[in-house]
């Protein structure tokens, strides 16, 4: 493999040391160009050595991580974020579809993040021309100190795709595959489950009815009774409510400002 190159973004010297450790003894294709303590020193770090990754720790005194992408606006390097806790910062993470590790880093999750990145330059992508637009994922989700969760990359077997949580009606299960249904009818399917996107969605107002399903409450146009029930949601499509998940899903609805219609007879039998 080609050499790979990085920098190291973290407001804590041992933070940066044990990183760089990790790398120079197991990620031997890997050459650490800097470190870097805060986004400003990273900015002219960045300009000065043009890695291919930059390691950014979410967590630093005068902002975050992800203001780097307030001063750089067209990144062409990849990111993998680095953090110890932010649960919040971790699912605005997911949902632009960055790469990250856990403090303190296991050795596996940093070799396969380092080989993801290899492969995308293996295939041609020596700009990270996805990162740009990941960066504005998140920019468009971030409202201060708190997210607005209305944009969400994907990704496919052909590439990442940007897409807006409006537009998703569910994402069903299927093995160690989701699919996700959109409004104009398209169907995405994505290697991984619907467990890794439960937490996450469930912050843009989804609701899991089902081991199979997971609905988006603002297509949800109403509940019909049966012996699990269903939803029918904007599309005139009928989503099976888990018998288990009946009661916990109607309180659920009854607290919702939309006021979805509540079926009284069983219109559809189960």
């Amino acid at each position: 493999m080609a050499e790979v190159t990085c920098i190291i973004v973290d407001d804590e010297l041992q933070n940066q040391e044990v990183l760089v450790r990790m790398i120079d003894q197991f990620c031997p294709s890997v050459k650490v160009l800097g470190r870097a303590g805060n986004v400003s020193e990273a900015v002219e770090l960045i300009a000065k050595t043009t890695p291919n990754i930059v390691f950014l720790d979410i967590e630093m005194p005068g902002g975050n991580g992800f203001t780097l992408f307030d001063e750089i606006r067209n990144p062409a390097f990849y990111t993998i974020f680095t953090t110890a806790h932010a649960e919040y910062a971790i699912k605005a993470i997911k949902f632009a579809a960055f790469d990250y590790l856990l403090k303190p880093i296991n050795l596996t999750e940093l070799k396969n993040a380092v080989e993801k990145v290899a492969e995308r330059l293996r295939a041609g992508d020596h700009k990270a021309s996805n990162t740009g637009k990941m960066a504005e994922v998140l920019r468009s989700n971030r409202r201060d100190q708190r997210y607005d969760f209305t944009k969400i990359a994907l990704p496919t077997s052909e590439g990442i795709e940007f897409f807006e949580v409006a537009d998703i009606l569910r994402c069903e299960a299927d093995r160690a595959y989701c699919t996700f249904h959109l409004v104009n009818k398209r169907k995405v399917v994505i290697s991984k489950s619907l467990k890794e996107y439960e937490d996450v969605l469930s912050e843009a107002n989804f609701y899991r009815i089902h081991k199979s399903n997971m609905v988006n409450i603002k297509h949800v146009q109403k509940y019909i009774r049966g012996k699990g029930g269903f939803v029918k949601l904007s599309d005139d499509s009928l989503v099976a409510v888990a018998i288990r998940k009946k009661e916990e899903f109607l309180n659920f609805l009854r607290n919702q400002s939309n006021q979805v219609e509540i079926e009284l007879d069983d219109e559809v039998s189960q």
